[in-house]
């Protein structure tokens, strides 16, 4: 509703609303909401005259922060806590003139920095509940400035003056409001840019004139004095359309408290907030449903809205038994679609369109029409003209079939394009998956049904010829074919994955219905086996487990049944016992799942309930082992099991080949990929690769693909910044399926590649080998299947790190070796230093050896050590690493170790290591037949003392007042004496930040457990570089020194 003097609807712009409301009517409700984060039983009502004093106080907080904006020309993106400071943070980006991007909490990191570029972004404001996701976003975002918003008690602390917005919706129609995205389905998610325009053709959308009597479908038609709930998050258009709806309309709506949704949550906010509608996805009313006192409150609401996704037809029945039950329908680019409620109300699944919205329904086939908006002759008022002006007619790709009776009535059924829309809204494309699978020489086609269901499931018509002649029982079938199933499975979203026991085979009597092309028409096989596929559904969710919690289990049985449990139900890739389930993916649907296989194995005490409170891998085994002996902690999960089950879960899905043929090149030139290129060493590697003539193309994968990063990385060493056209940049992200790289790109690769540098790794000896899983021991794992698939079977050089043989005992000396540690694979974690960085390394080198002795793909191991400066005056040596740190600290301190302990100076120039690389990557390409898998230690043959280099560091600072010699010891003890350092101390003495590694040096631990010398006969035969290698000097020291300036 309009209030005096303001722009007619239609005209109006939300901030002049929120402002003019605040003075004319200053206690209108604006929604009801916690009193305190995650509280559902204490709400409080917001005023409209504490939203706009939060909006005005906003406004000039964010002037205060970045200025004020430049006509709408910058972005803002903001992550948050789902409450209202999402209508705040949009409406005070407004008044200040920046565009507001709400980018998904639920978004991977690489999702938010696609979305961050593809917008121009540069500016990240958060609330603290956000502020990990907000530093990982900006640890892989540098150009990325974060900020922490206020919360909203101080926002409406304190009176502030208005922050003035004087624009017209004239002025500003074309400039965008609001950022949303897609989903992402398909690939990365998409901006969707919707202006100033297309909110006025929304506020107007209310006021379109319905026949009387008759319900629209959209709950925009409610009255101020109505409540309605909201159950979607704010940072997506159905949930923030109900924070429009309450400052244009006047709709009043309820928030939940910012937790997960169970049917618990959301009984009790029903129960106490009494709402009289709602607005679910059709998952959440599934739950309420099956629960009788949540369907008593469902009870009490004048009107459900469901929307989202399409809602079992049992529970439509049951609900619109009890109330009014109304299909709503909206999308991001169009926003409301205007419809109407049925008249009757069996048809509450069905949709009426608005003769004003300019739908038409235009056939496809078999009786689907697929919904079409025109252009009329207000087009003003029609959202997805402001969206895309450029257009007369939208082809939604959503498809209909018209009711058997009433022909103006329309039923959902699915997309154009063959994504599986699941009843949580999940959309999820199963063609890749299919097509995978009936690559498996039993299988002739298969179809992944879903539609409208909690999870998919697969059919599958066997190659009749093949089954026929060995007579495979139907389990016996699938026992076959799980592999390839899983293959399907790894390159599809979580929500997609099918189960084992969610399987069923096609009758040889009721073959598959193909079209004249060959193509599975798979609506017409899912409706053919409509029986079938429900009798797939009513099975339980645990039958045929592949995993089982022994008689008597110990809490390692329980933490390691849970773990599988956890991953086989929810379908997440990864996730660390500490981790929140709920963070890493699990949903409500799947939550109950969980309750019940739980039940399923004898503990019946386990309710959905229990698994929220208890939302990691790590507490629900401690309620698990609490249930079955009464109390107690139990054990913990030993280094040695932690570090064998990684290896295990990316060993396990390799590909078994049976017969690997013989390489043959096609070629005398190589195509290789390079990862960390951008880095000192992944410099130095490119511009060896760059210079080599037999090398034909390069792929750099790099987190931003921007060649101008890659250039300057390499000027920063003094190397030429060049980029020849044998060089292409790749995006990736290396955590993500098929490494983040889009599909075509993939593919390209997959035909022309050969080799693969994998140098990119995480540089911290601090975090445990768990915080190395879900990047880059799964890079890894995705290298080696891109090996597996590859047109060349490419050959995978990992380089490894000392520290995976830093744990070696004398006891476990070959005498092949002749008392070094030889160029060998090892399985025993005991060869491993204790640090993350290191197991994380001995685990991928396993991988590798899996992969050449399971799959048949080519792999090298290359353990690294020491990395020093350039041997030439230029570039530098990173000043954050260990030796850099300890000059610099011994410069302040004006004392220097006299010593390294048992830590030889056996270190290789950044440059002479590159081509060692390289060397070895041309020896391997010719031995790679007759021995598929290598170790190489890549460290000095003739290594150097510490004291030899001394002179030369004494030599640089003997003008000022020369440095002490003291013992390592004496010199560490020294640091400790700083028990609270600042941050003065840390930027002075960057030792303070390793001491760890220092403490090690003393104690006779870390790398200096490698005073056994490294057996190098491997690398020396292979590099010409190596058997040329020079001998560490005081020359190189002095030169080093002169580079960090310290």
């Amino acid at each position: 509703m309009a209030t005096v003097g303001s722009p007619p609807i239609g005209k109006r712009l939300m901030a002049q609303v929120i402002d003019g409301l605040s003075e004319a009517d200053p206690e209108r409700k604006v929604c009801a909401m916690p009193k305190s984060p995650g509280t559902p039983d204490d709400y409080v009502d917001l005023r409209v005259c504490k939203l706009a004093q939060a909006v005005n106080y906003t406004a000039w907080w964010i002037e205060k922060q970045f200025g004020k904006g430049s006509s709408f020309n910058e972005t803002i993106a903001y992550i948050g806590g789902n409450d209202v400071r999402y209508l705040v943070m949009v409406v005070a980006c407004n008044k200040t003139g920046y565009k507001p991007l709400l980018s998904s909490t639920r978004n991977s990191h690489a999702a938010h920095v696609r979305l961050f570029e593809m917008t121009g972004c540069a500016k990240l404001c958060y609330s603290s509940e956000k502020k990990q996701n907000a530093d990982e976003i900006c640890a892989v975002a540098s150009h990325v400035a974060s900020v922490e918003i206020p919360s909203f008690t101080d926002m409406i602390a304190q009176e502030v003056s208005l922050y003035p917005f004087t624009g017209t919706i004239e002025e500003v129609k074309d400039k965008v409001a609001f950022i949303a995205h897609s989903s992402g389905t398909t690939g990365f998610p998409k901006p969707i840019q919707l202006t100033f325009g297309y909110f006025g053709a929304l506020d107007h959308g209310a006021y379109v004139p319905i026949p009387p009597g008759r319900v629209a479908g959209v709950p925009d038609r409610l009255k101020p004095n109505d409540l309605i709930l909201s159950t979607t998050p704010f940072f997506h258009l159905m949930g923030f359309s109900l924070l429009i709806m309450a400052v244009f309309h006047g709709i009043p709506c309820v928030m939940l408290p910012d937790k997960p949704l169970s049917t618990d949550l959301v009984t009790r906010v029903l129960t106490t907030t009494k709402p009289t509608a709602a607005l679910f996805p059709p998952c959440i009313l599934e739950d309420l449903c099956a629960v009788p006192e949540s369907r008593k409150a469902l009870s009490q609401l004048n009107r459900v809205y469901f929307g989202g996704g399409p809602l079992s037809p049992e529970v439509g029945r049951q609900v619109s038994e009890i109330t009014q039950l109304v299909s709503f329908l909206g999308m991001t680019e169009g926003g409301f679609v205007l419809s109407l409620r049925p008249e009757q109300n069996e048809d509450w699944s069905y949709f009426e369109w608005s003769s004003t919205f300019g739908i038409k329904m235009e056939l496809v086939e078999g009786g689907l029409h697929e919904m079409v908006i025109h252009r009329t002759e207000t087009p003003e008022w029609q959202p997805i003209f402001h969206t895309f002006p450029e257009l007369d007619c939208y082809h939604t790709k959503d498809l209909y079939l018209a009711h058997p009776e009433r022909p103006n009535l329309w039923r959902f059924h699915g997309r154009l394009d063959d994504v599986i829309v699941l009843n949580n809204g999940e959309k999820f494309n199963p063609v890749t998956m299919e097509k995978i699978i009936e690559g498996h020489p039993l299988v002739a086609r298969a179809v992944v049904v879903g539609l409208g269901r909690f999870q998919t499931a697969l059919l599958v018509e066997p190659n009749w010829r093949q089954v026929d002649s060995e007579a495979y029982s139907e389990a016996e079938f699938i026992d076959i074919i799980w592999p390839t199933v899983q293959e399907g499975n790894h390159i599809s979203p979580a929500h997609g994955h099918v189960l084992k026991n969610k399987i069923a085979l096609a009758s040889q009597e009721k073959p598959f219905a193909t079209t004249p092309k060959g193509s599975t028409q798979r609506r017409l096989v899912a409706d053919s086996y409509k029986e079938e596929i429900d009798a797939l559904y009513a099975r339980s969710d645990v039958e045929d487990l592949p995993f089982v919690l022994p008689p008597s289990p110990t809490m390692q049985d329980i933490v390691s049944f849970v773990r599988s449990l956890v991953m086989h139900i929810s379908g997440v890739s990864s996730c660390e016992d500490d981790d929140d389930l709920y963070n890493a993916g699990l949903d409500s649907l799947r939550t109950i799942q969980l309750a019940s296989a739980l039940k399923a194995i004898g503990l019946q005490d386990i309710t959905p309930q229990m698994v929220y409170v208890h939302p990691s891998i790590g507490k629900l085994a401690t309620l698990i082992y609490g249930l079955l002996y009464g109390a107690g902690n139990g054990e913990t999960l030993s280094r040695r099991e932690r570090i064998d089950g990684l290896v295990a879960e990316y060993t396990g899905s390799l590909p078994q080949q049976d017969h690997v043929q013989n390489i043959c090149r096609d070629t005398d030139t190589l195509t290789v990929i390079l990862t960390g290129s951008t880095g000192s060493l992944g410099s130095y590697l490119l511009d060896s690769l760059r210079s080599d003539p037999s090398i034909g193309k390069i792929y750099c994968l790099t987190r931003d693909g921007n060649p101008e990063t890659q250039a300057q990385a390499l000027q920063n060493r003094g190397l030429d910044r060049a980029i020849p056209n044998k060089v292409e940049l790749v995006r990736t992200s290396l955590g993500e399926h098929h490494l983040g790289i889009e599909d075509t790109k993939y593919q390209e690769m997959l035909q022309s590649v050969d080799t693969i540098i994998h140098n990119a790794w995480r540089m911290d000896f601090n975090i445990p080998v768990e915080s190395f899983e879900p990047v880059h021991i799964r890079a890894v794992h995705s290298l080696v299947e891109f090996c597996a698939q590859s047109a060349h079977r490419a050959h995978l050089h990992f380089l490894s790190s000392i520290g995976a043989v830093g744990g070696w005992s004398t006891s476990a000396l070959t005498t092949e070796s002749e008392g070094s540690i030889p160029e060998l694979p090892f399985d025993d974690c005991d060869v491993t230093l204790r640090q993350g960085y290191s197991e994380a390394k001995h685990i991928c080198e396993r991988i590798c050896l899996a992969a050449s002795e399971k799959s048949g793909v080519p792999t090298s191991v290359h353990r690294v050590g020491q990395i020093a400066g350039s041997s030439g005056g230029s570039g530098y040596w990173n000043r954050s690493e260990w030796l850099p740190a300890l000059i610099a600290t011994s410069k302040y301190i004006g004392k220097v170790p006299s010593s390294l302990g048992a830590f030889a100076v056996d270190w290789v120039p950044v440059d002479l290591l590159a081509k060692m690389i390289v060397d070895i990557v041309h020896s391997r390409s010719k031995k790679e037949n007759e021995s598929p898998f290598g170790v190489f230690h890549l460290v000095n043959p003739t290594s150097t003392s510490w004291e030899s280099l001394l002179p030369a560091i004494h030599a640089m600072y003997s003008h000022e007042n020369g440095l002490e010699t003291v013992s390592m010891e004496s010199w560490v003890q020294e640091l400790h004496q700083i028990k609270y350092p600042s941050a003065e101390d840390l930027d002075s003495k960057p030792a303070l930040k390793l001491m760890p590694f220092y403490e090690s040096l003393v104690a006779g631990g870390g790398l200096a457990a490698l005073s056994v010398s490294l057996d190098v006969r491997n690398t020396n035969a292979a590099s010409a570089t190596m058997r040329a290698l020079p001998q560490i000097s005081p020359d190189m020291m002095a030169t080093w020194l002169n580079q960090w300036g310290f």
